[in-house]
């Protein structure tokens, strides 16, 4: 696929450029001679959006490719597009970089490479960024820890101190990993059901710090059924005895008691028949009367109350003989419920007691008087107290206690548990909020960890890049020097990139000619590359050998010559008619290239002009190559004969014919007083200084070149286009200067151009 013609361009200094019908098409080789702001690097910009397939944006254009197929500016993104390669000023910017400073700065060479090492550079500043927040990131996790770490310290040091004791050593060696495990293993509603308040700490406390104890024997309940009793003791005073009384012993409980002692003392085995009181004799029918009183059923009844009253009494003094052990016996957690615990006992002793004595007063109260009604008895107010339950209460602080000191060490390391999982409860929440505050600066370590090794990887990778695709320096050095035609620059590989010497001496600052140099000779040694097929591909160069000198040029366009000479589509712009001779002289022995129709020969040449509209505009065309470029072997005759013919043409042009003439002008004026005074350079106004001629018209030459040459941008519309038209005298004027300063110059120049002398054709 090869680019026919451009059908029309609408971009910058392109107004409304239309390919012209007798303008012949592109060949296999062309070149495109201009003047400085003609408009090539517009041309070259517009084939580089071909070769990166991005769409015009700008302005219009139409391509016509083989001869049929037209594609639009704007379809250059999505339509079929030949390979094109663009060696112009913006690839030499793009292919090689310097990189750091001082007197050995690396340099990088072809776009991709200097796109990753860019890219390299750019990561590399993050990297230092991210180094940056990484330690801020680790002294935050290191001041949260520490923060964390005081706080686990703290408590565990208070709990120690608090539960250590004598009888545990489980927190002999309490210490922040014991308490961090036990927090870390609550969450926030255990926490909350594991507080304790003060009031419940303390037991806890006290159980804590208690010693052991011995056994405390249960309190004996006495066997006392004092209903049991009360309802014998009600059977037996409401007994009557059948006998024959004497009212004098009925009515006097103490005579018949001593009645009755005194016959017990005067029968069986001390029968007597006197008195032992007052030695009379007994009667028979007293002693009878007596004995009728105190008959058996009388003695068995004295018997019984005897029992009972024996019974009684026994179990008085069993209530009696019941003792407490002391509350010093008991554990401190304990002591509180003793006193209130032996209260009750001892009430339920003194009821009972009470309850025995009214017992026992009735029945001494039958005993003396059998025989006198038994009374009516007063049921109590309130029931006695049980003794028995009272005793069972007691007794199960007696367990209590037992059991504490049976069961001592898991007792005090529960109460320690207890009051160890209520300390971690009350840390719970700050542990959580600190422990959260870890966890986040931790998270955003890792997070600027990971991003420095991703950032790391991609520099690694990148630079593994470079290196692979890095040409080795000694191929580079022996390229540069076929292409420049001296053995001055060297490359030295360092890092991902390489130093430049010059003469053995580091380069810090390359010239505008080595730059291009060096990248159109990375250009052209990439049209090897497998990407590319050099043989059906565009190859598009604008300005290769700026700022080379002859020696250079002439090696620079060898170069090319022969890494050219198989491409598919060859196209060359250029402002220099050294380069252009060079190339012209080239396509001239193509093969071929000597048949009679233009169209059929395999280079082809063309011409930018540029057009000044009178509103001040400019405007540039392609057309075909003027004649005189291709008669003439130096751009100086060529220049010379150009500004002859202008000086002396007669017929009427546009203002805006002239407007390139100031550069032409100034080109030959160069050139003339370079060759007059070579010692000098620079500045043109110094070197016209030195020439002695007419100082009003050196002024007036001055002037004009100045100011309408070297444009390589629209001029500004505030200049004065009246100074244009004076360019035809002006011109006059230069050549009189010339014939003036060396005359046989002069005319050595108007012999070898073809021109009859204005003297001969009869002119002033």
């Amino acid at each position: 696929m090869k680019l026919t013609r451009i059908a029309k361009l609408r971009l910058r200094v392109f107004r409304d450029f239309a390919w012209s019908k007798d303008l012949h098409p592109f060949a296999q080789f062309n070149v495109i001679y201009g003047w400085n702001g003609s408009g090539k690097t517009t041309l070259s910009g517009l084939l580089s959006l071909v070769e990166k397939k991005i769409a015009l944006i700008e302005g219009d254009a139409e391509l016509e490719l083989d001869g049929a197929t037209k594609v639009a500016g704007t379809a250059f993104a999505s339509s079929p597009l030949p390979q094109v390669r663009v060696f112009n000023r913006d690839f030499v910017n793009a292919t090689l970089s310097q990189a750091g400073g001082g007197i050995a700065p690396i340099y990088f060479l072809g776009e991709d490479s200097i796109e990753k090492q860019t890219r390299v550079e750019q990561l590399k500043k993050e990297l230092a960024t991210t180094d940056i927040k990484l330690r801020t990131a680790q002294t935050d996790k290191t001041r949260a820890e520490s923060k964390l770490d005081d706080v686990c310290k703290d408590k565990a040091k208070l709990i120690k101190e608090l539960l250590t004791t004598a009888n545990s050593r489980t927190y002999n060696n309490y210490d922040k990993r014991n308490f961090r495990r036990a927090v870390e293993a609550m969450d926030a509603q255990q926490a909350m059901a594991a507080t304790l308040t003060d009031e419940q700490k303390t037991p806890l406390h006290s159980q804590k710090n208690a010693q052991p104890k011995p056994l405390v024997e249960k309190v004996a309940t006495p066997s006392i059924e004092l209903d049991a009793l009360t309802r014998e003791v009600d059977t037996l005073v409401a007994r009557s005895v059948v006998a024959q009384t004497l009212d004098e012993l009925t009515s006097n409980a103490k005579l018949a008691s001593w009645v009755q002692e005194g016959i017990h003392l005067h029968s069986g085995e001390h029968a007597t028949d006197t008195c032992r009181f007052c030695q009379q004799p007994l009667q028979a029918g007293r002693r009878s009367a007596l004995e009728a009183h105190f008959n058996d059923a009388f003695a068995i009844f004295q018997k019984d109350l005897a029992v009972l009253l024996s019974k009684l009494k026994a179990a008085t003094q069993a209530v009696a003989s019941l003792s407490l052990p002391d509350v010093s016996r008991f554990y401190e957690a304990l002591a509180s419920d003793v006193p209130s615990a032996g209260a009750m006992v001892v009430t339920a002793q003194s009821e009972t007691q009470a309850a025995l004595e009214v017992l026992i007063a009735r029945v001494e109260a039958k005993r003396d008087q059998p025989f006198a009604p038994t009374a009516t008895q007063t049921p109590a107010a309130t029931k006695p107290s049980s003794i028995t339950d009272a005793v069972a209460a007691f007794n199960e602080i007696v367990e209590k206690h037992n059991r504490i000191s049976a069961e001592f060490t898991a007792s005090v390391d529960s109460a320690c548990k207890k009051l160890e999982a209520s300390y971690v409860a009350e840390a719970h929440a700050e542990f959580v909020q600190l422990a959260d505050a870890v966890k986040t600066a931790t998270s955003k370590l890792e997070g600027i960890k990971a991003t420095q090794a991703s950032t790391q990887t991609q520099i690694n990778e990148l630079e593994r890049a470079i290196l692979e695709h890095r040409r080795p320096a000694e191929e580079l050095t022996a390229e540069l020097r076929a292409y420049l035609g001296r053995d001055e620059l060297r490359f030295e590989v360092k890092g991902t990139g390489y130093a430049l010497t010059r003469n053995g001496q580091y380069v810090a600052n390359l010239s505008d000619g080595e730059r291009t140099a060096i990248a159109f000779l990375y250009f052209l040694k990439s049209l090897q590359d497998r990407a590319f097929d050099l043989k059906n591909g565009i190859v598009v160069i604008d300005d290769p050998v700026s700022s080379l000198d002859d020696n250079a040029l002439f090696s620079a366009f060898g170069y090319m010559k022969d890494r050219t000479k198989e491409a598919g589509q060859l196209f060359i712009f250029t402002h220099s008619f050294s380069f252009f001779r060079l190339v012209k002289n080239w396509f001239h022995h193509l093969p071929g290239q000597r048949k009679k129709k233009t169209e059929d020969r395999p280079g082809r040449f063309f011409l930018l002009r540029a057009r000044c509209h009178a509103n001040g505009s400019r405007t540039s065309e392609l057309d075909h190559l003027d004649p005189l470029l291709e008669e003439y072997e130096s751009e100086y005759q060529y220049l010379f004969k150009r500004v002859y013919e202008e000086a002396h043409r007669n017929d009427v042009v546009q203002l805006e014919h002239h407007y390139g003439l100031p550069n032409v002008a100034r080109r030959l004026i160069e050139a003339f007083l370079a060759f007059r005074f070579p010692e000098m350079s620079g500045d043109l106004g110094p070197r016209l200084e030195r020439v002695n001629f007419d100082n009003a018209k050196k002024t007036r030459i001055l002037r004009l070149l100045n100011t309408y040459s070297h444009a390589g941008a629209i001029a500004d519309p505030g200049h004065d286009l009246s100074l244009l038209a004076e360019t035809q005298p002006v011109l006059r004027d230069t050549l009189e200067m010339m014939m003036a300063v060396d005359r046989e110059h002069y005319d050595g120049l108007l012999k070898l151009v073809a021109i009859q002398p204005i003297e001969e054709q009869g002119e002033p």
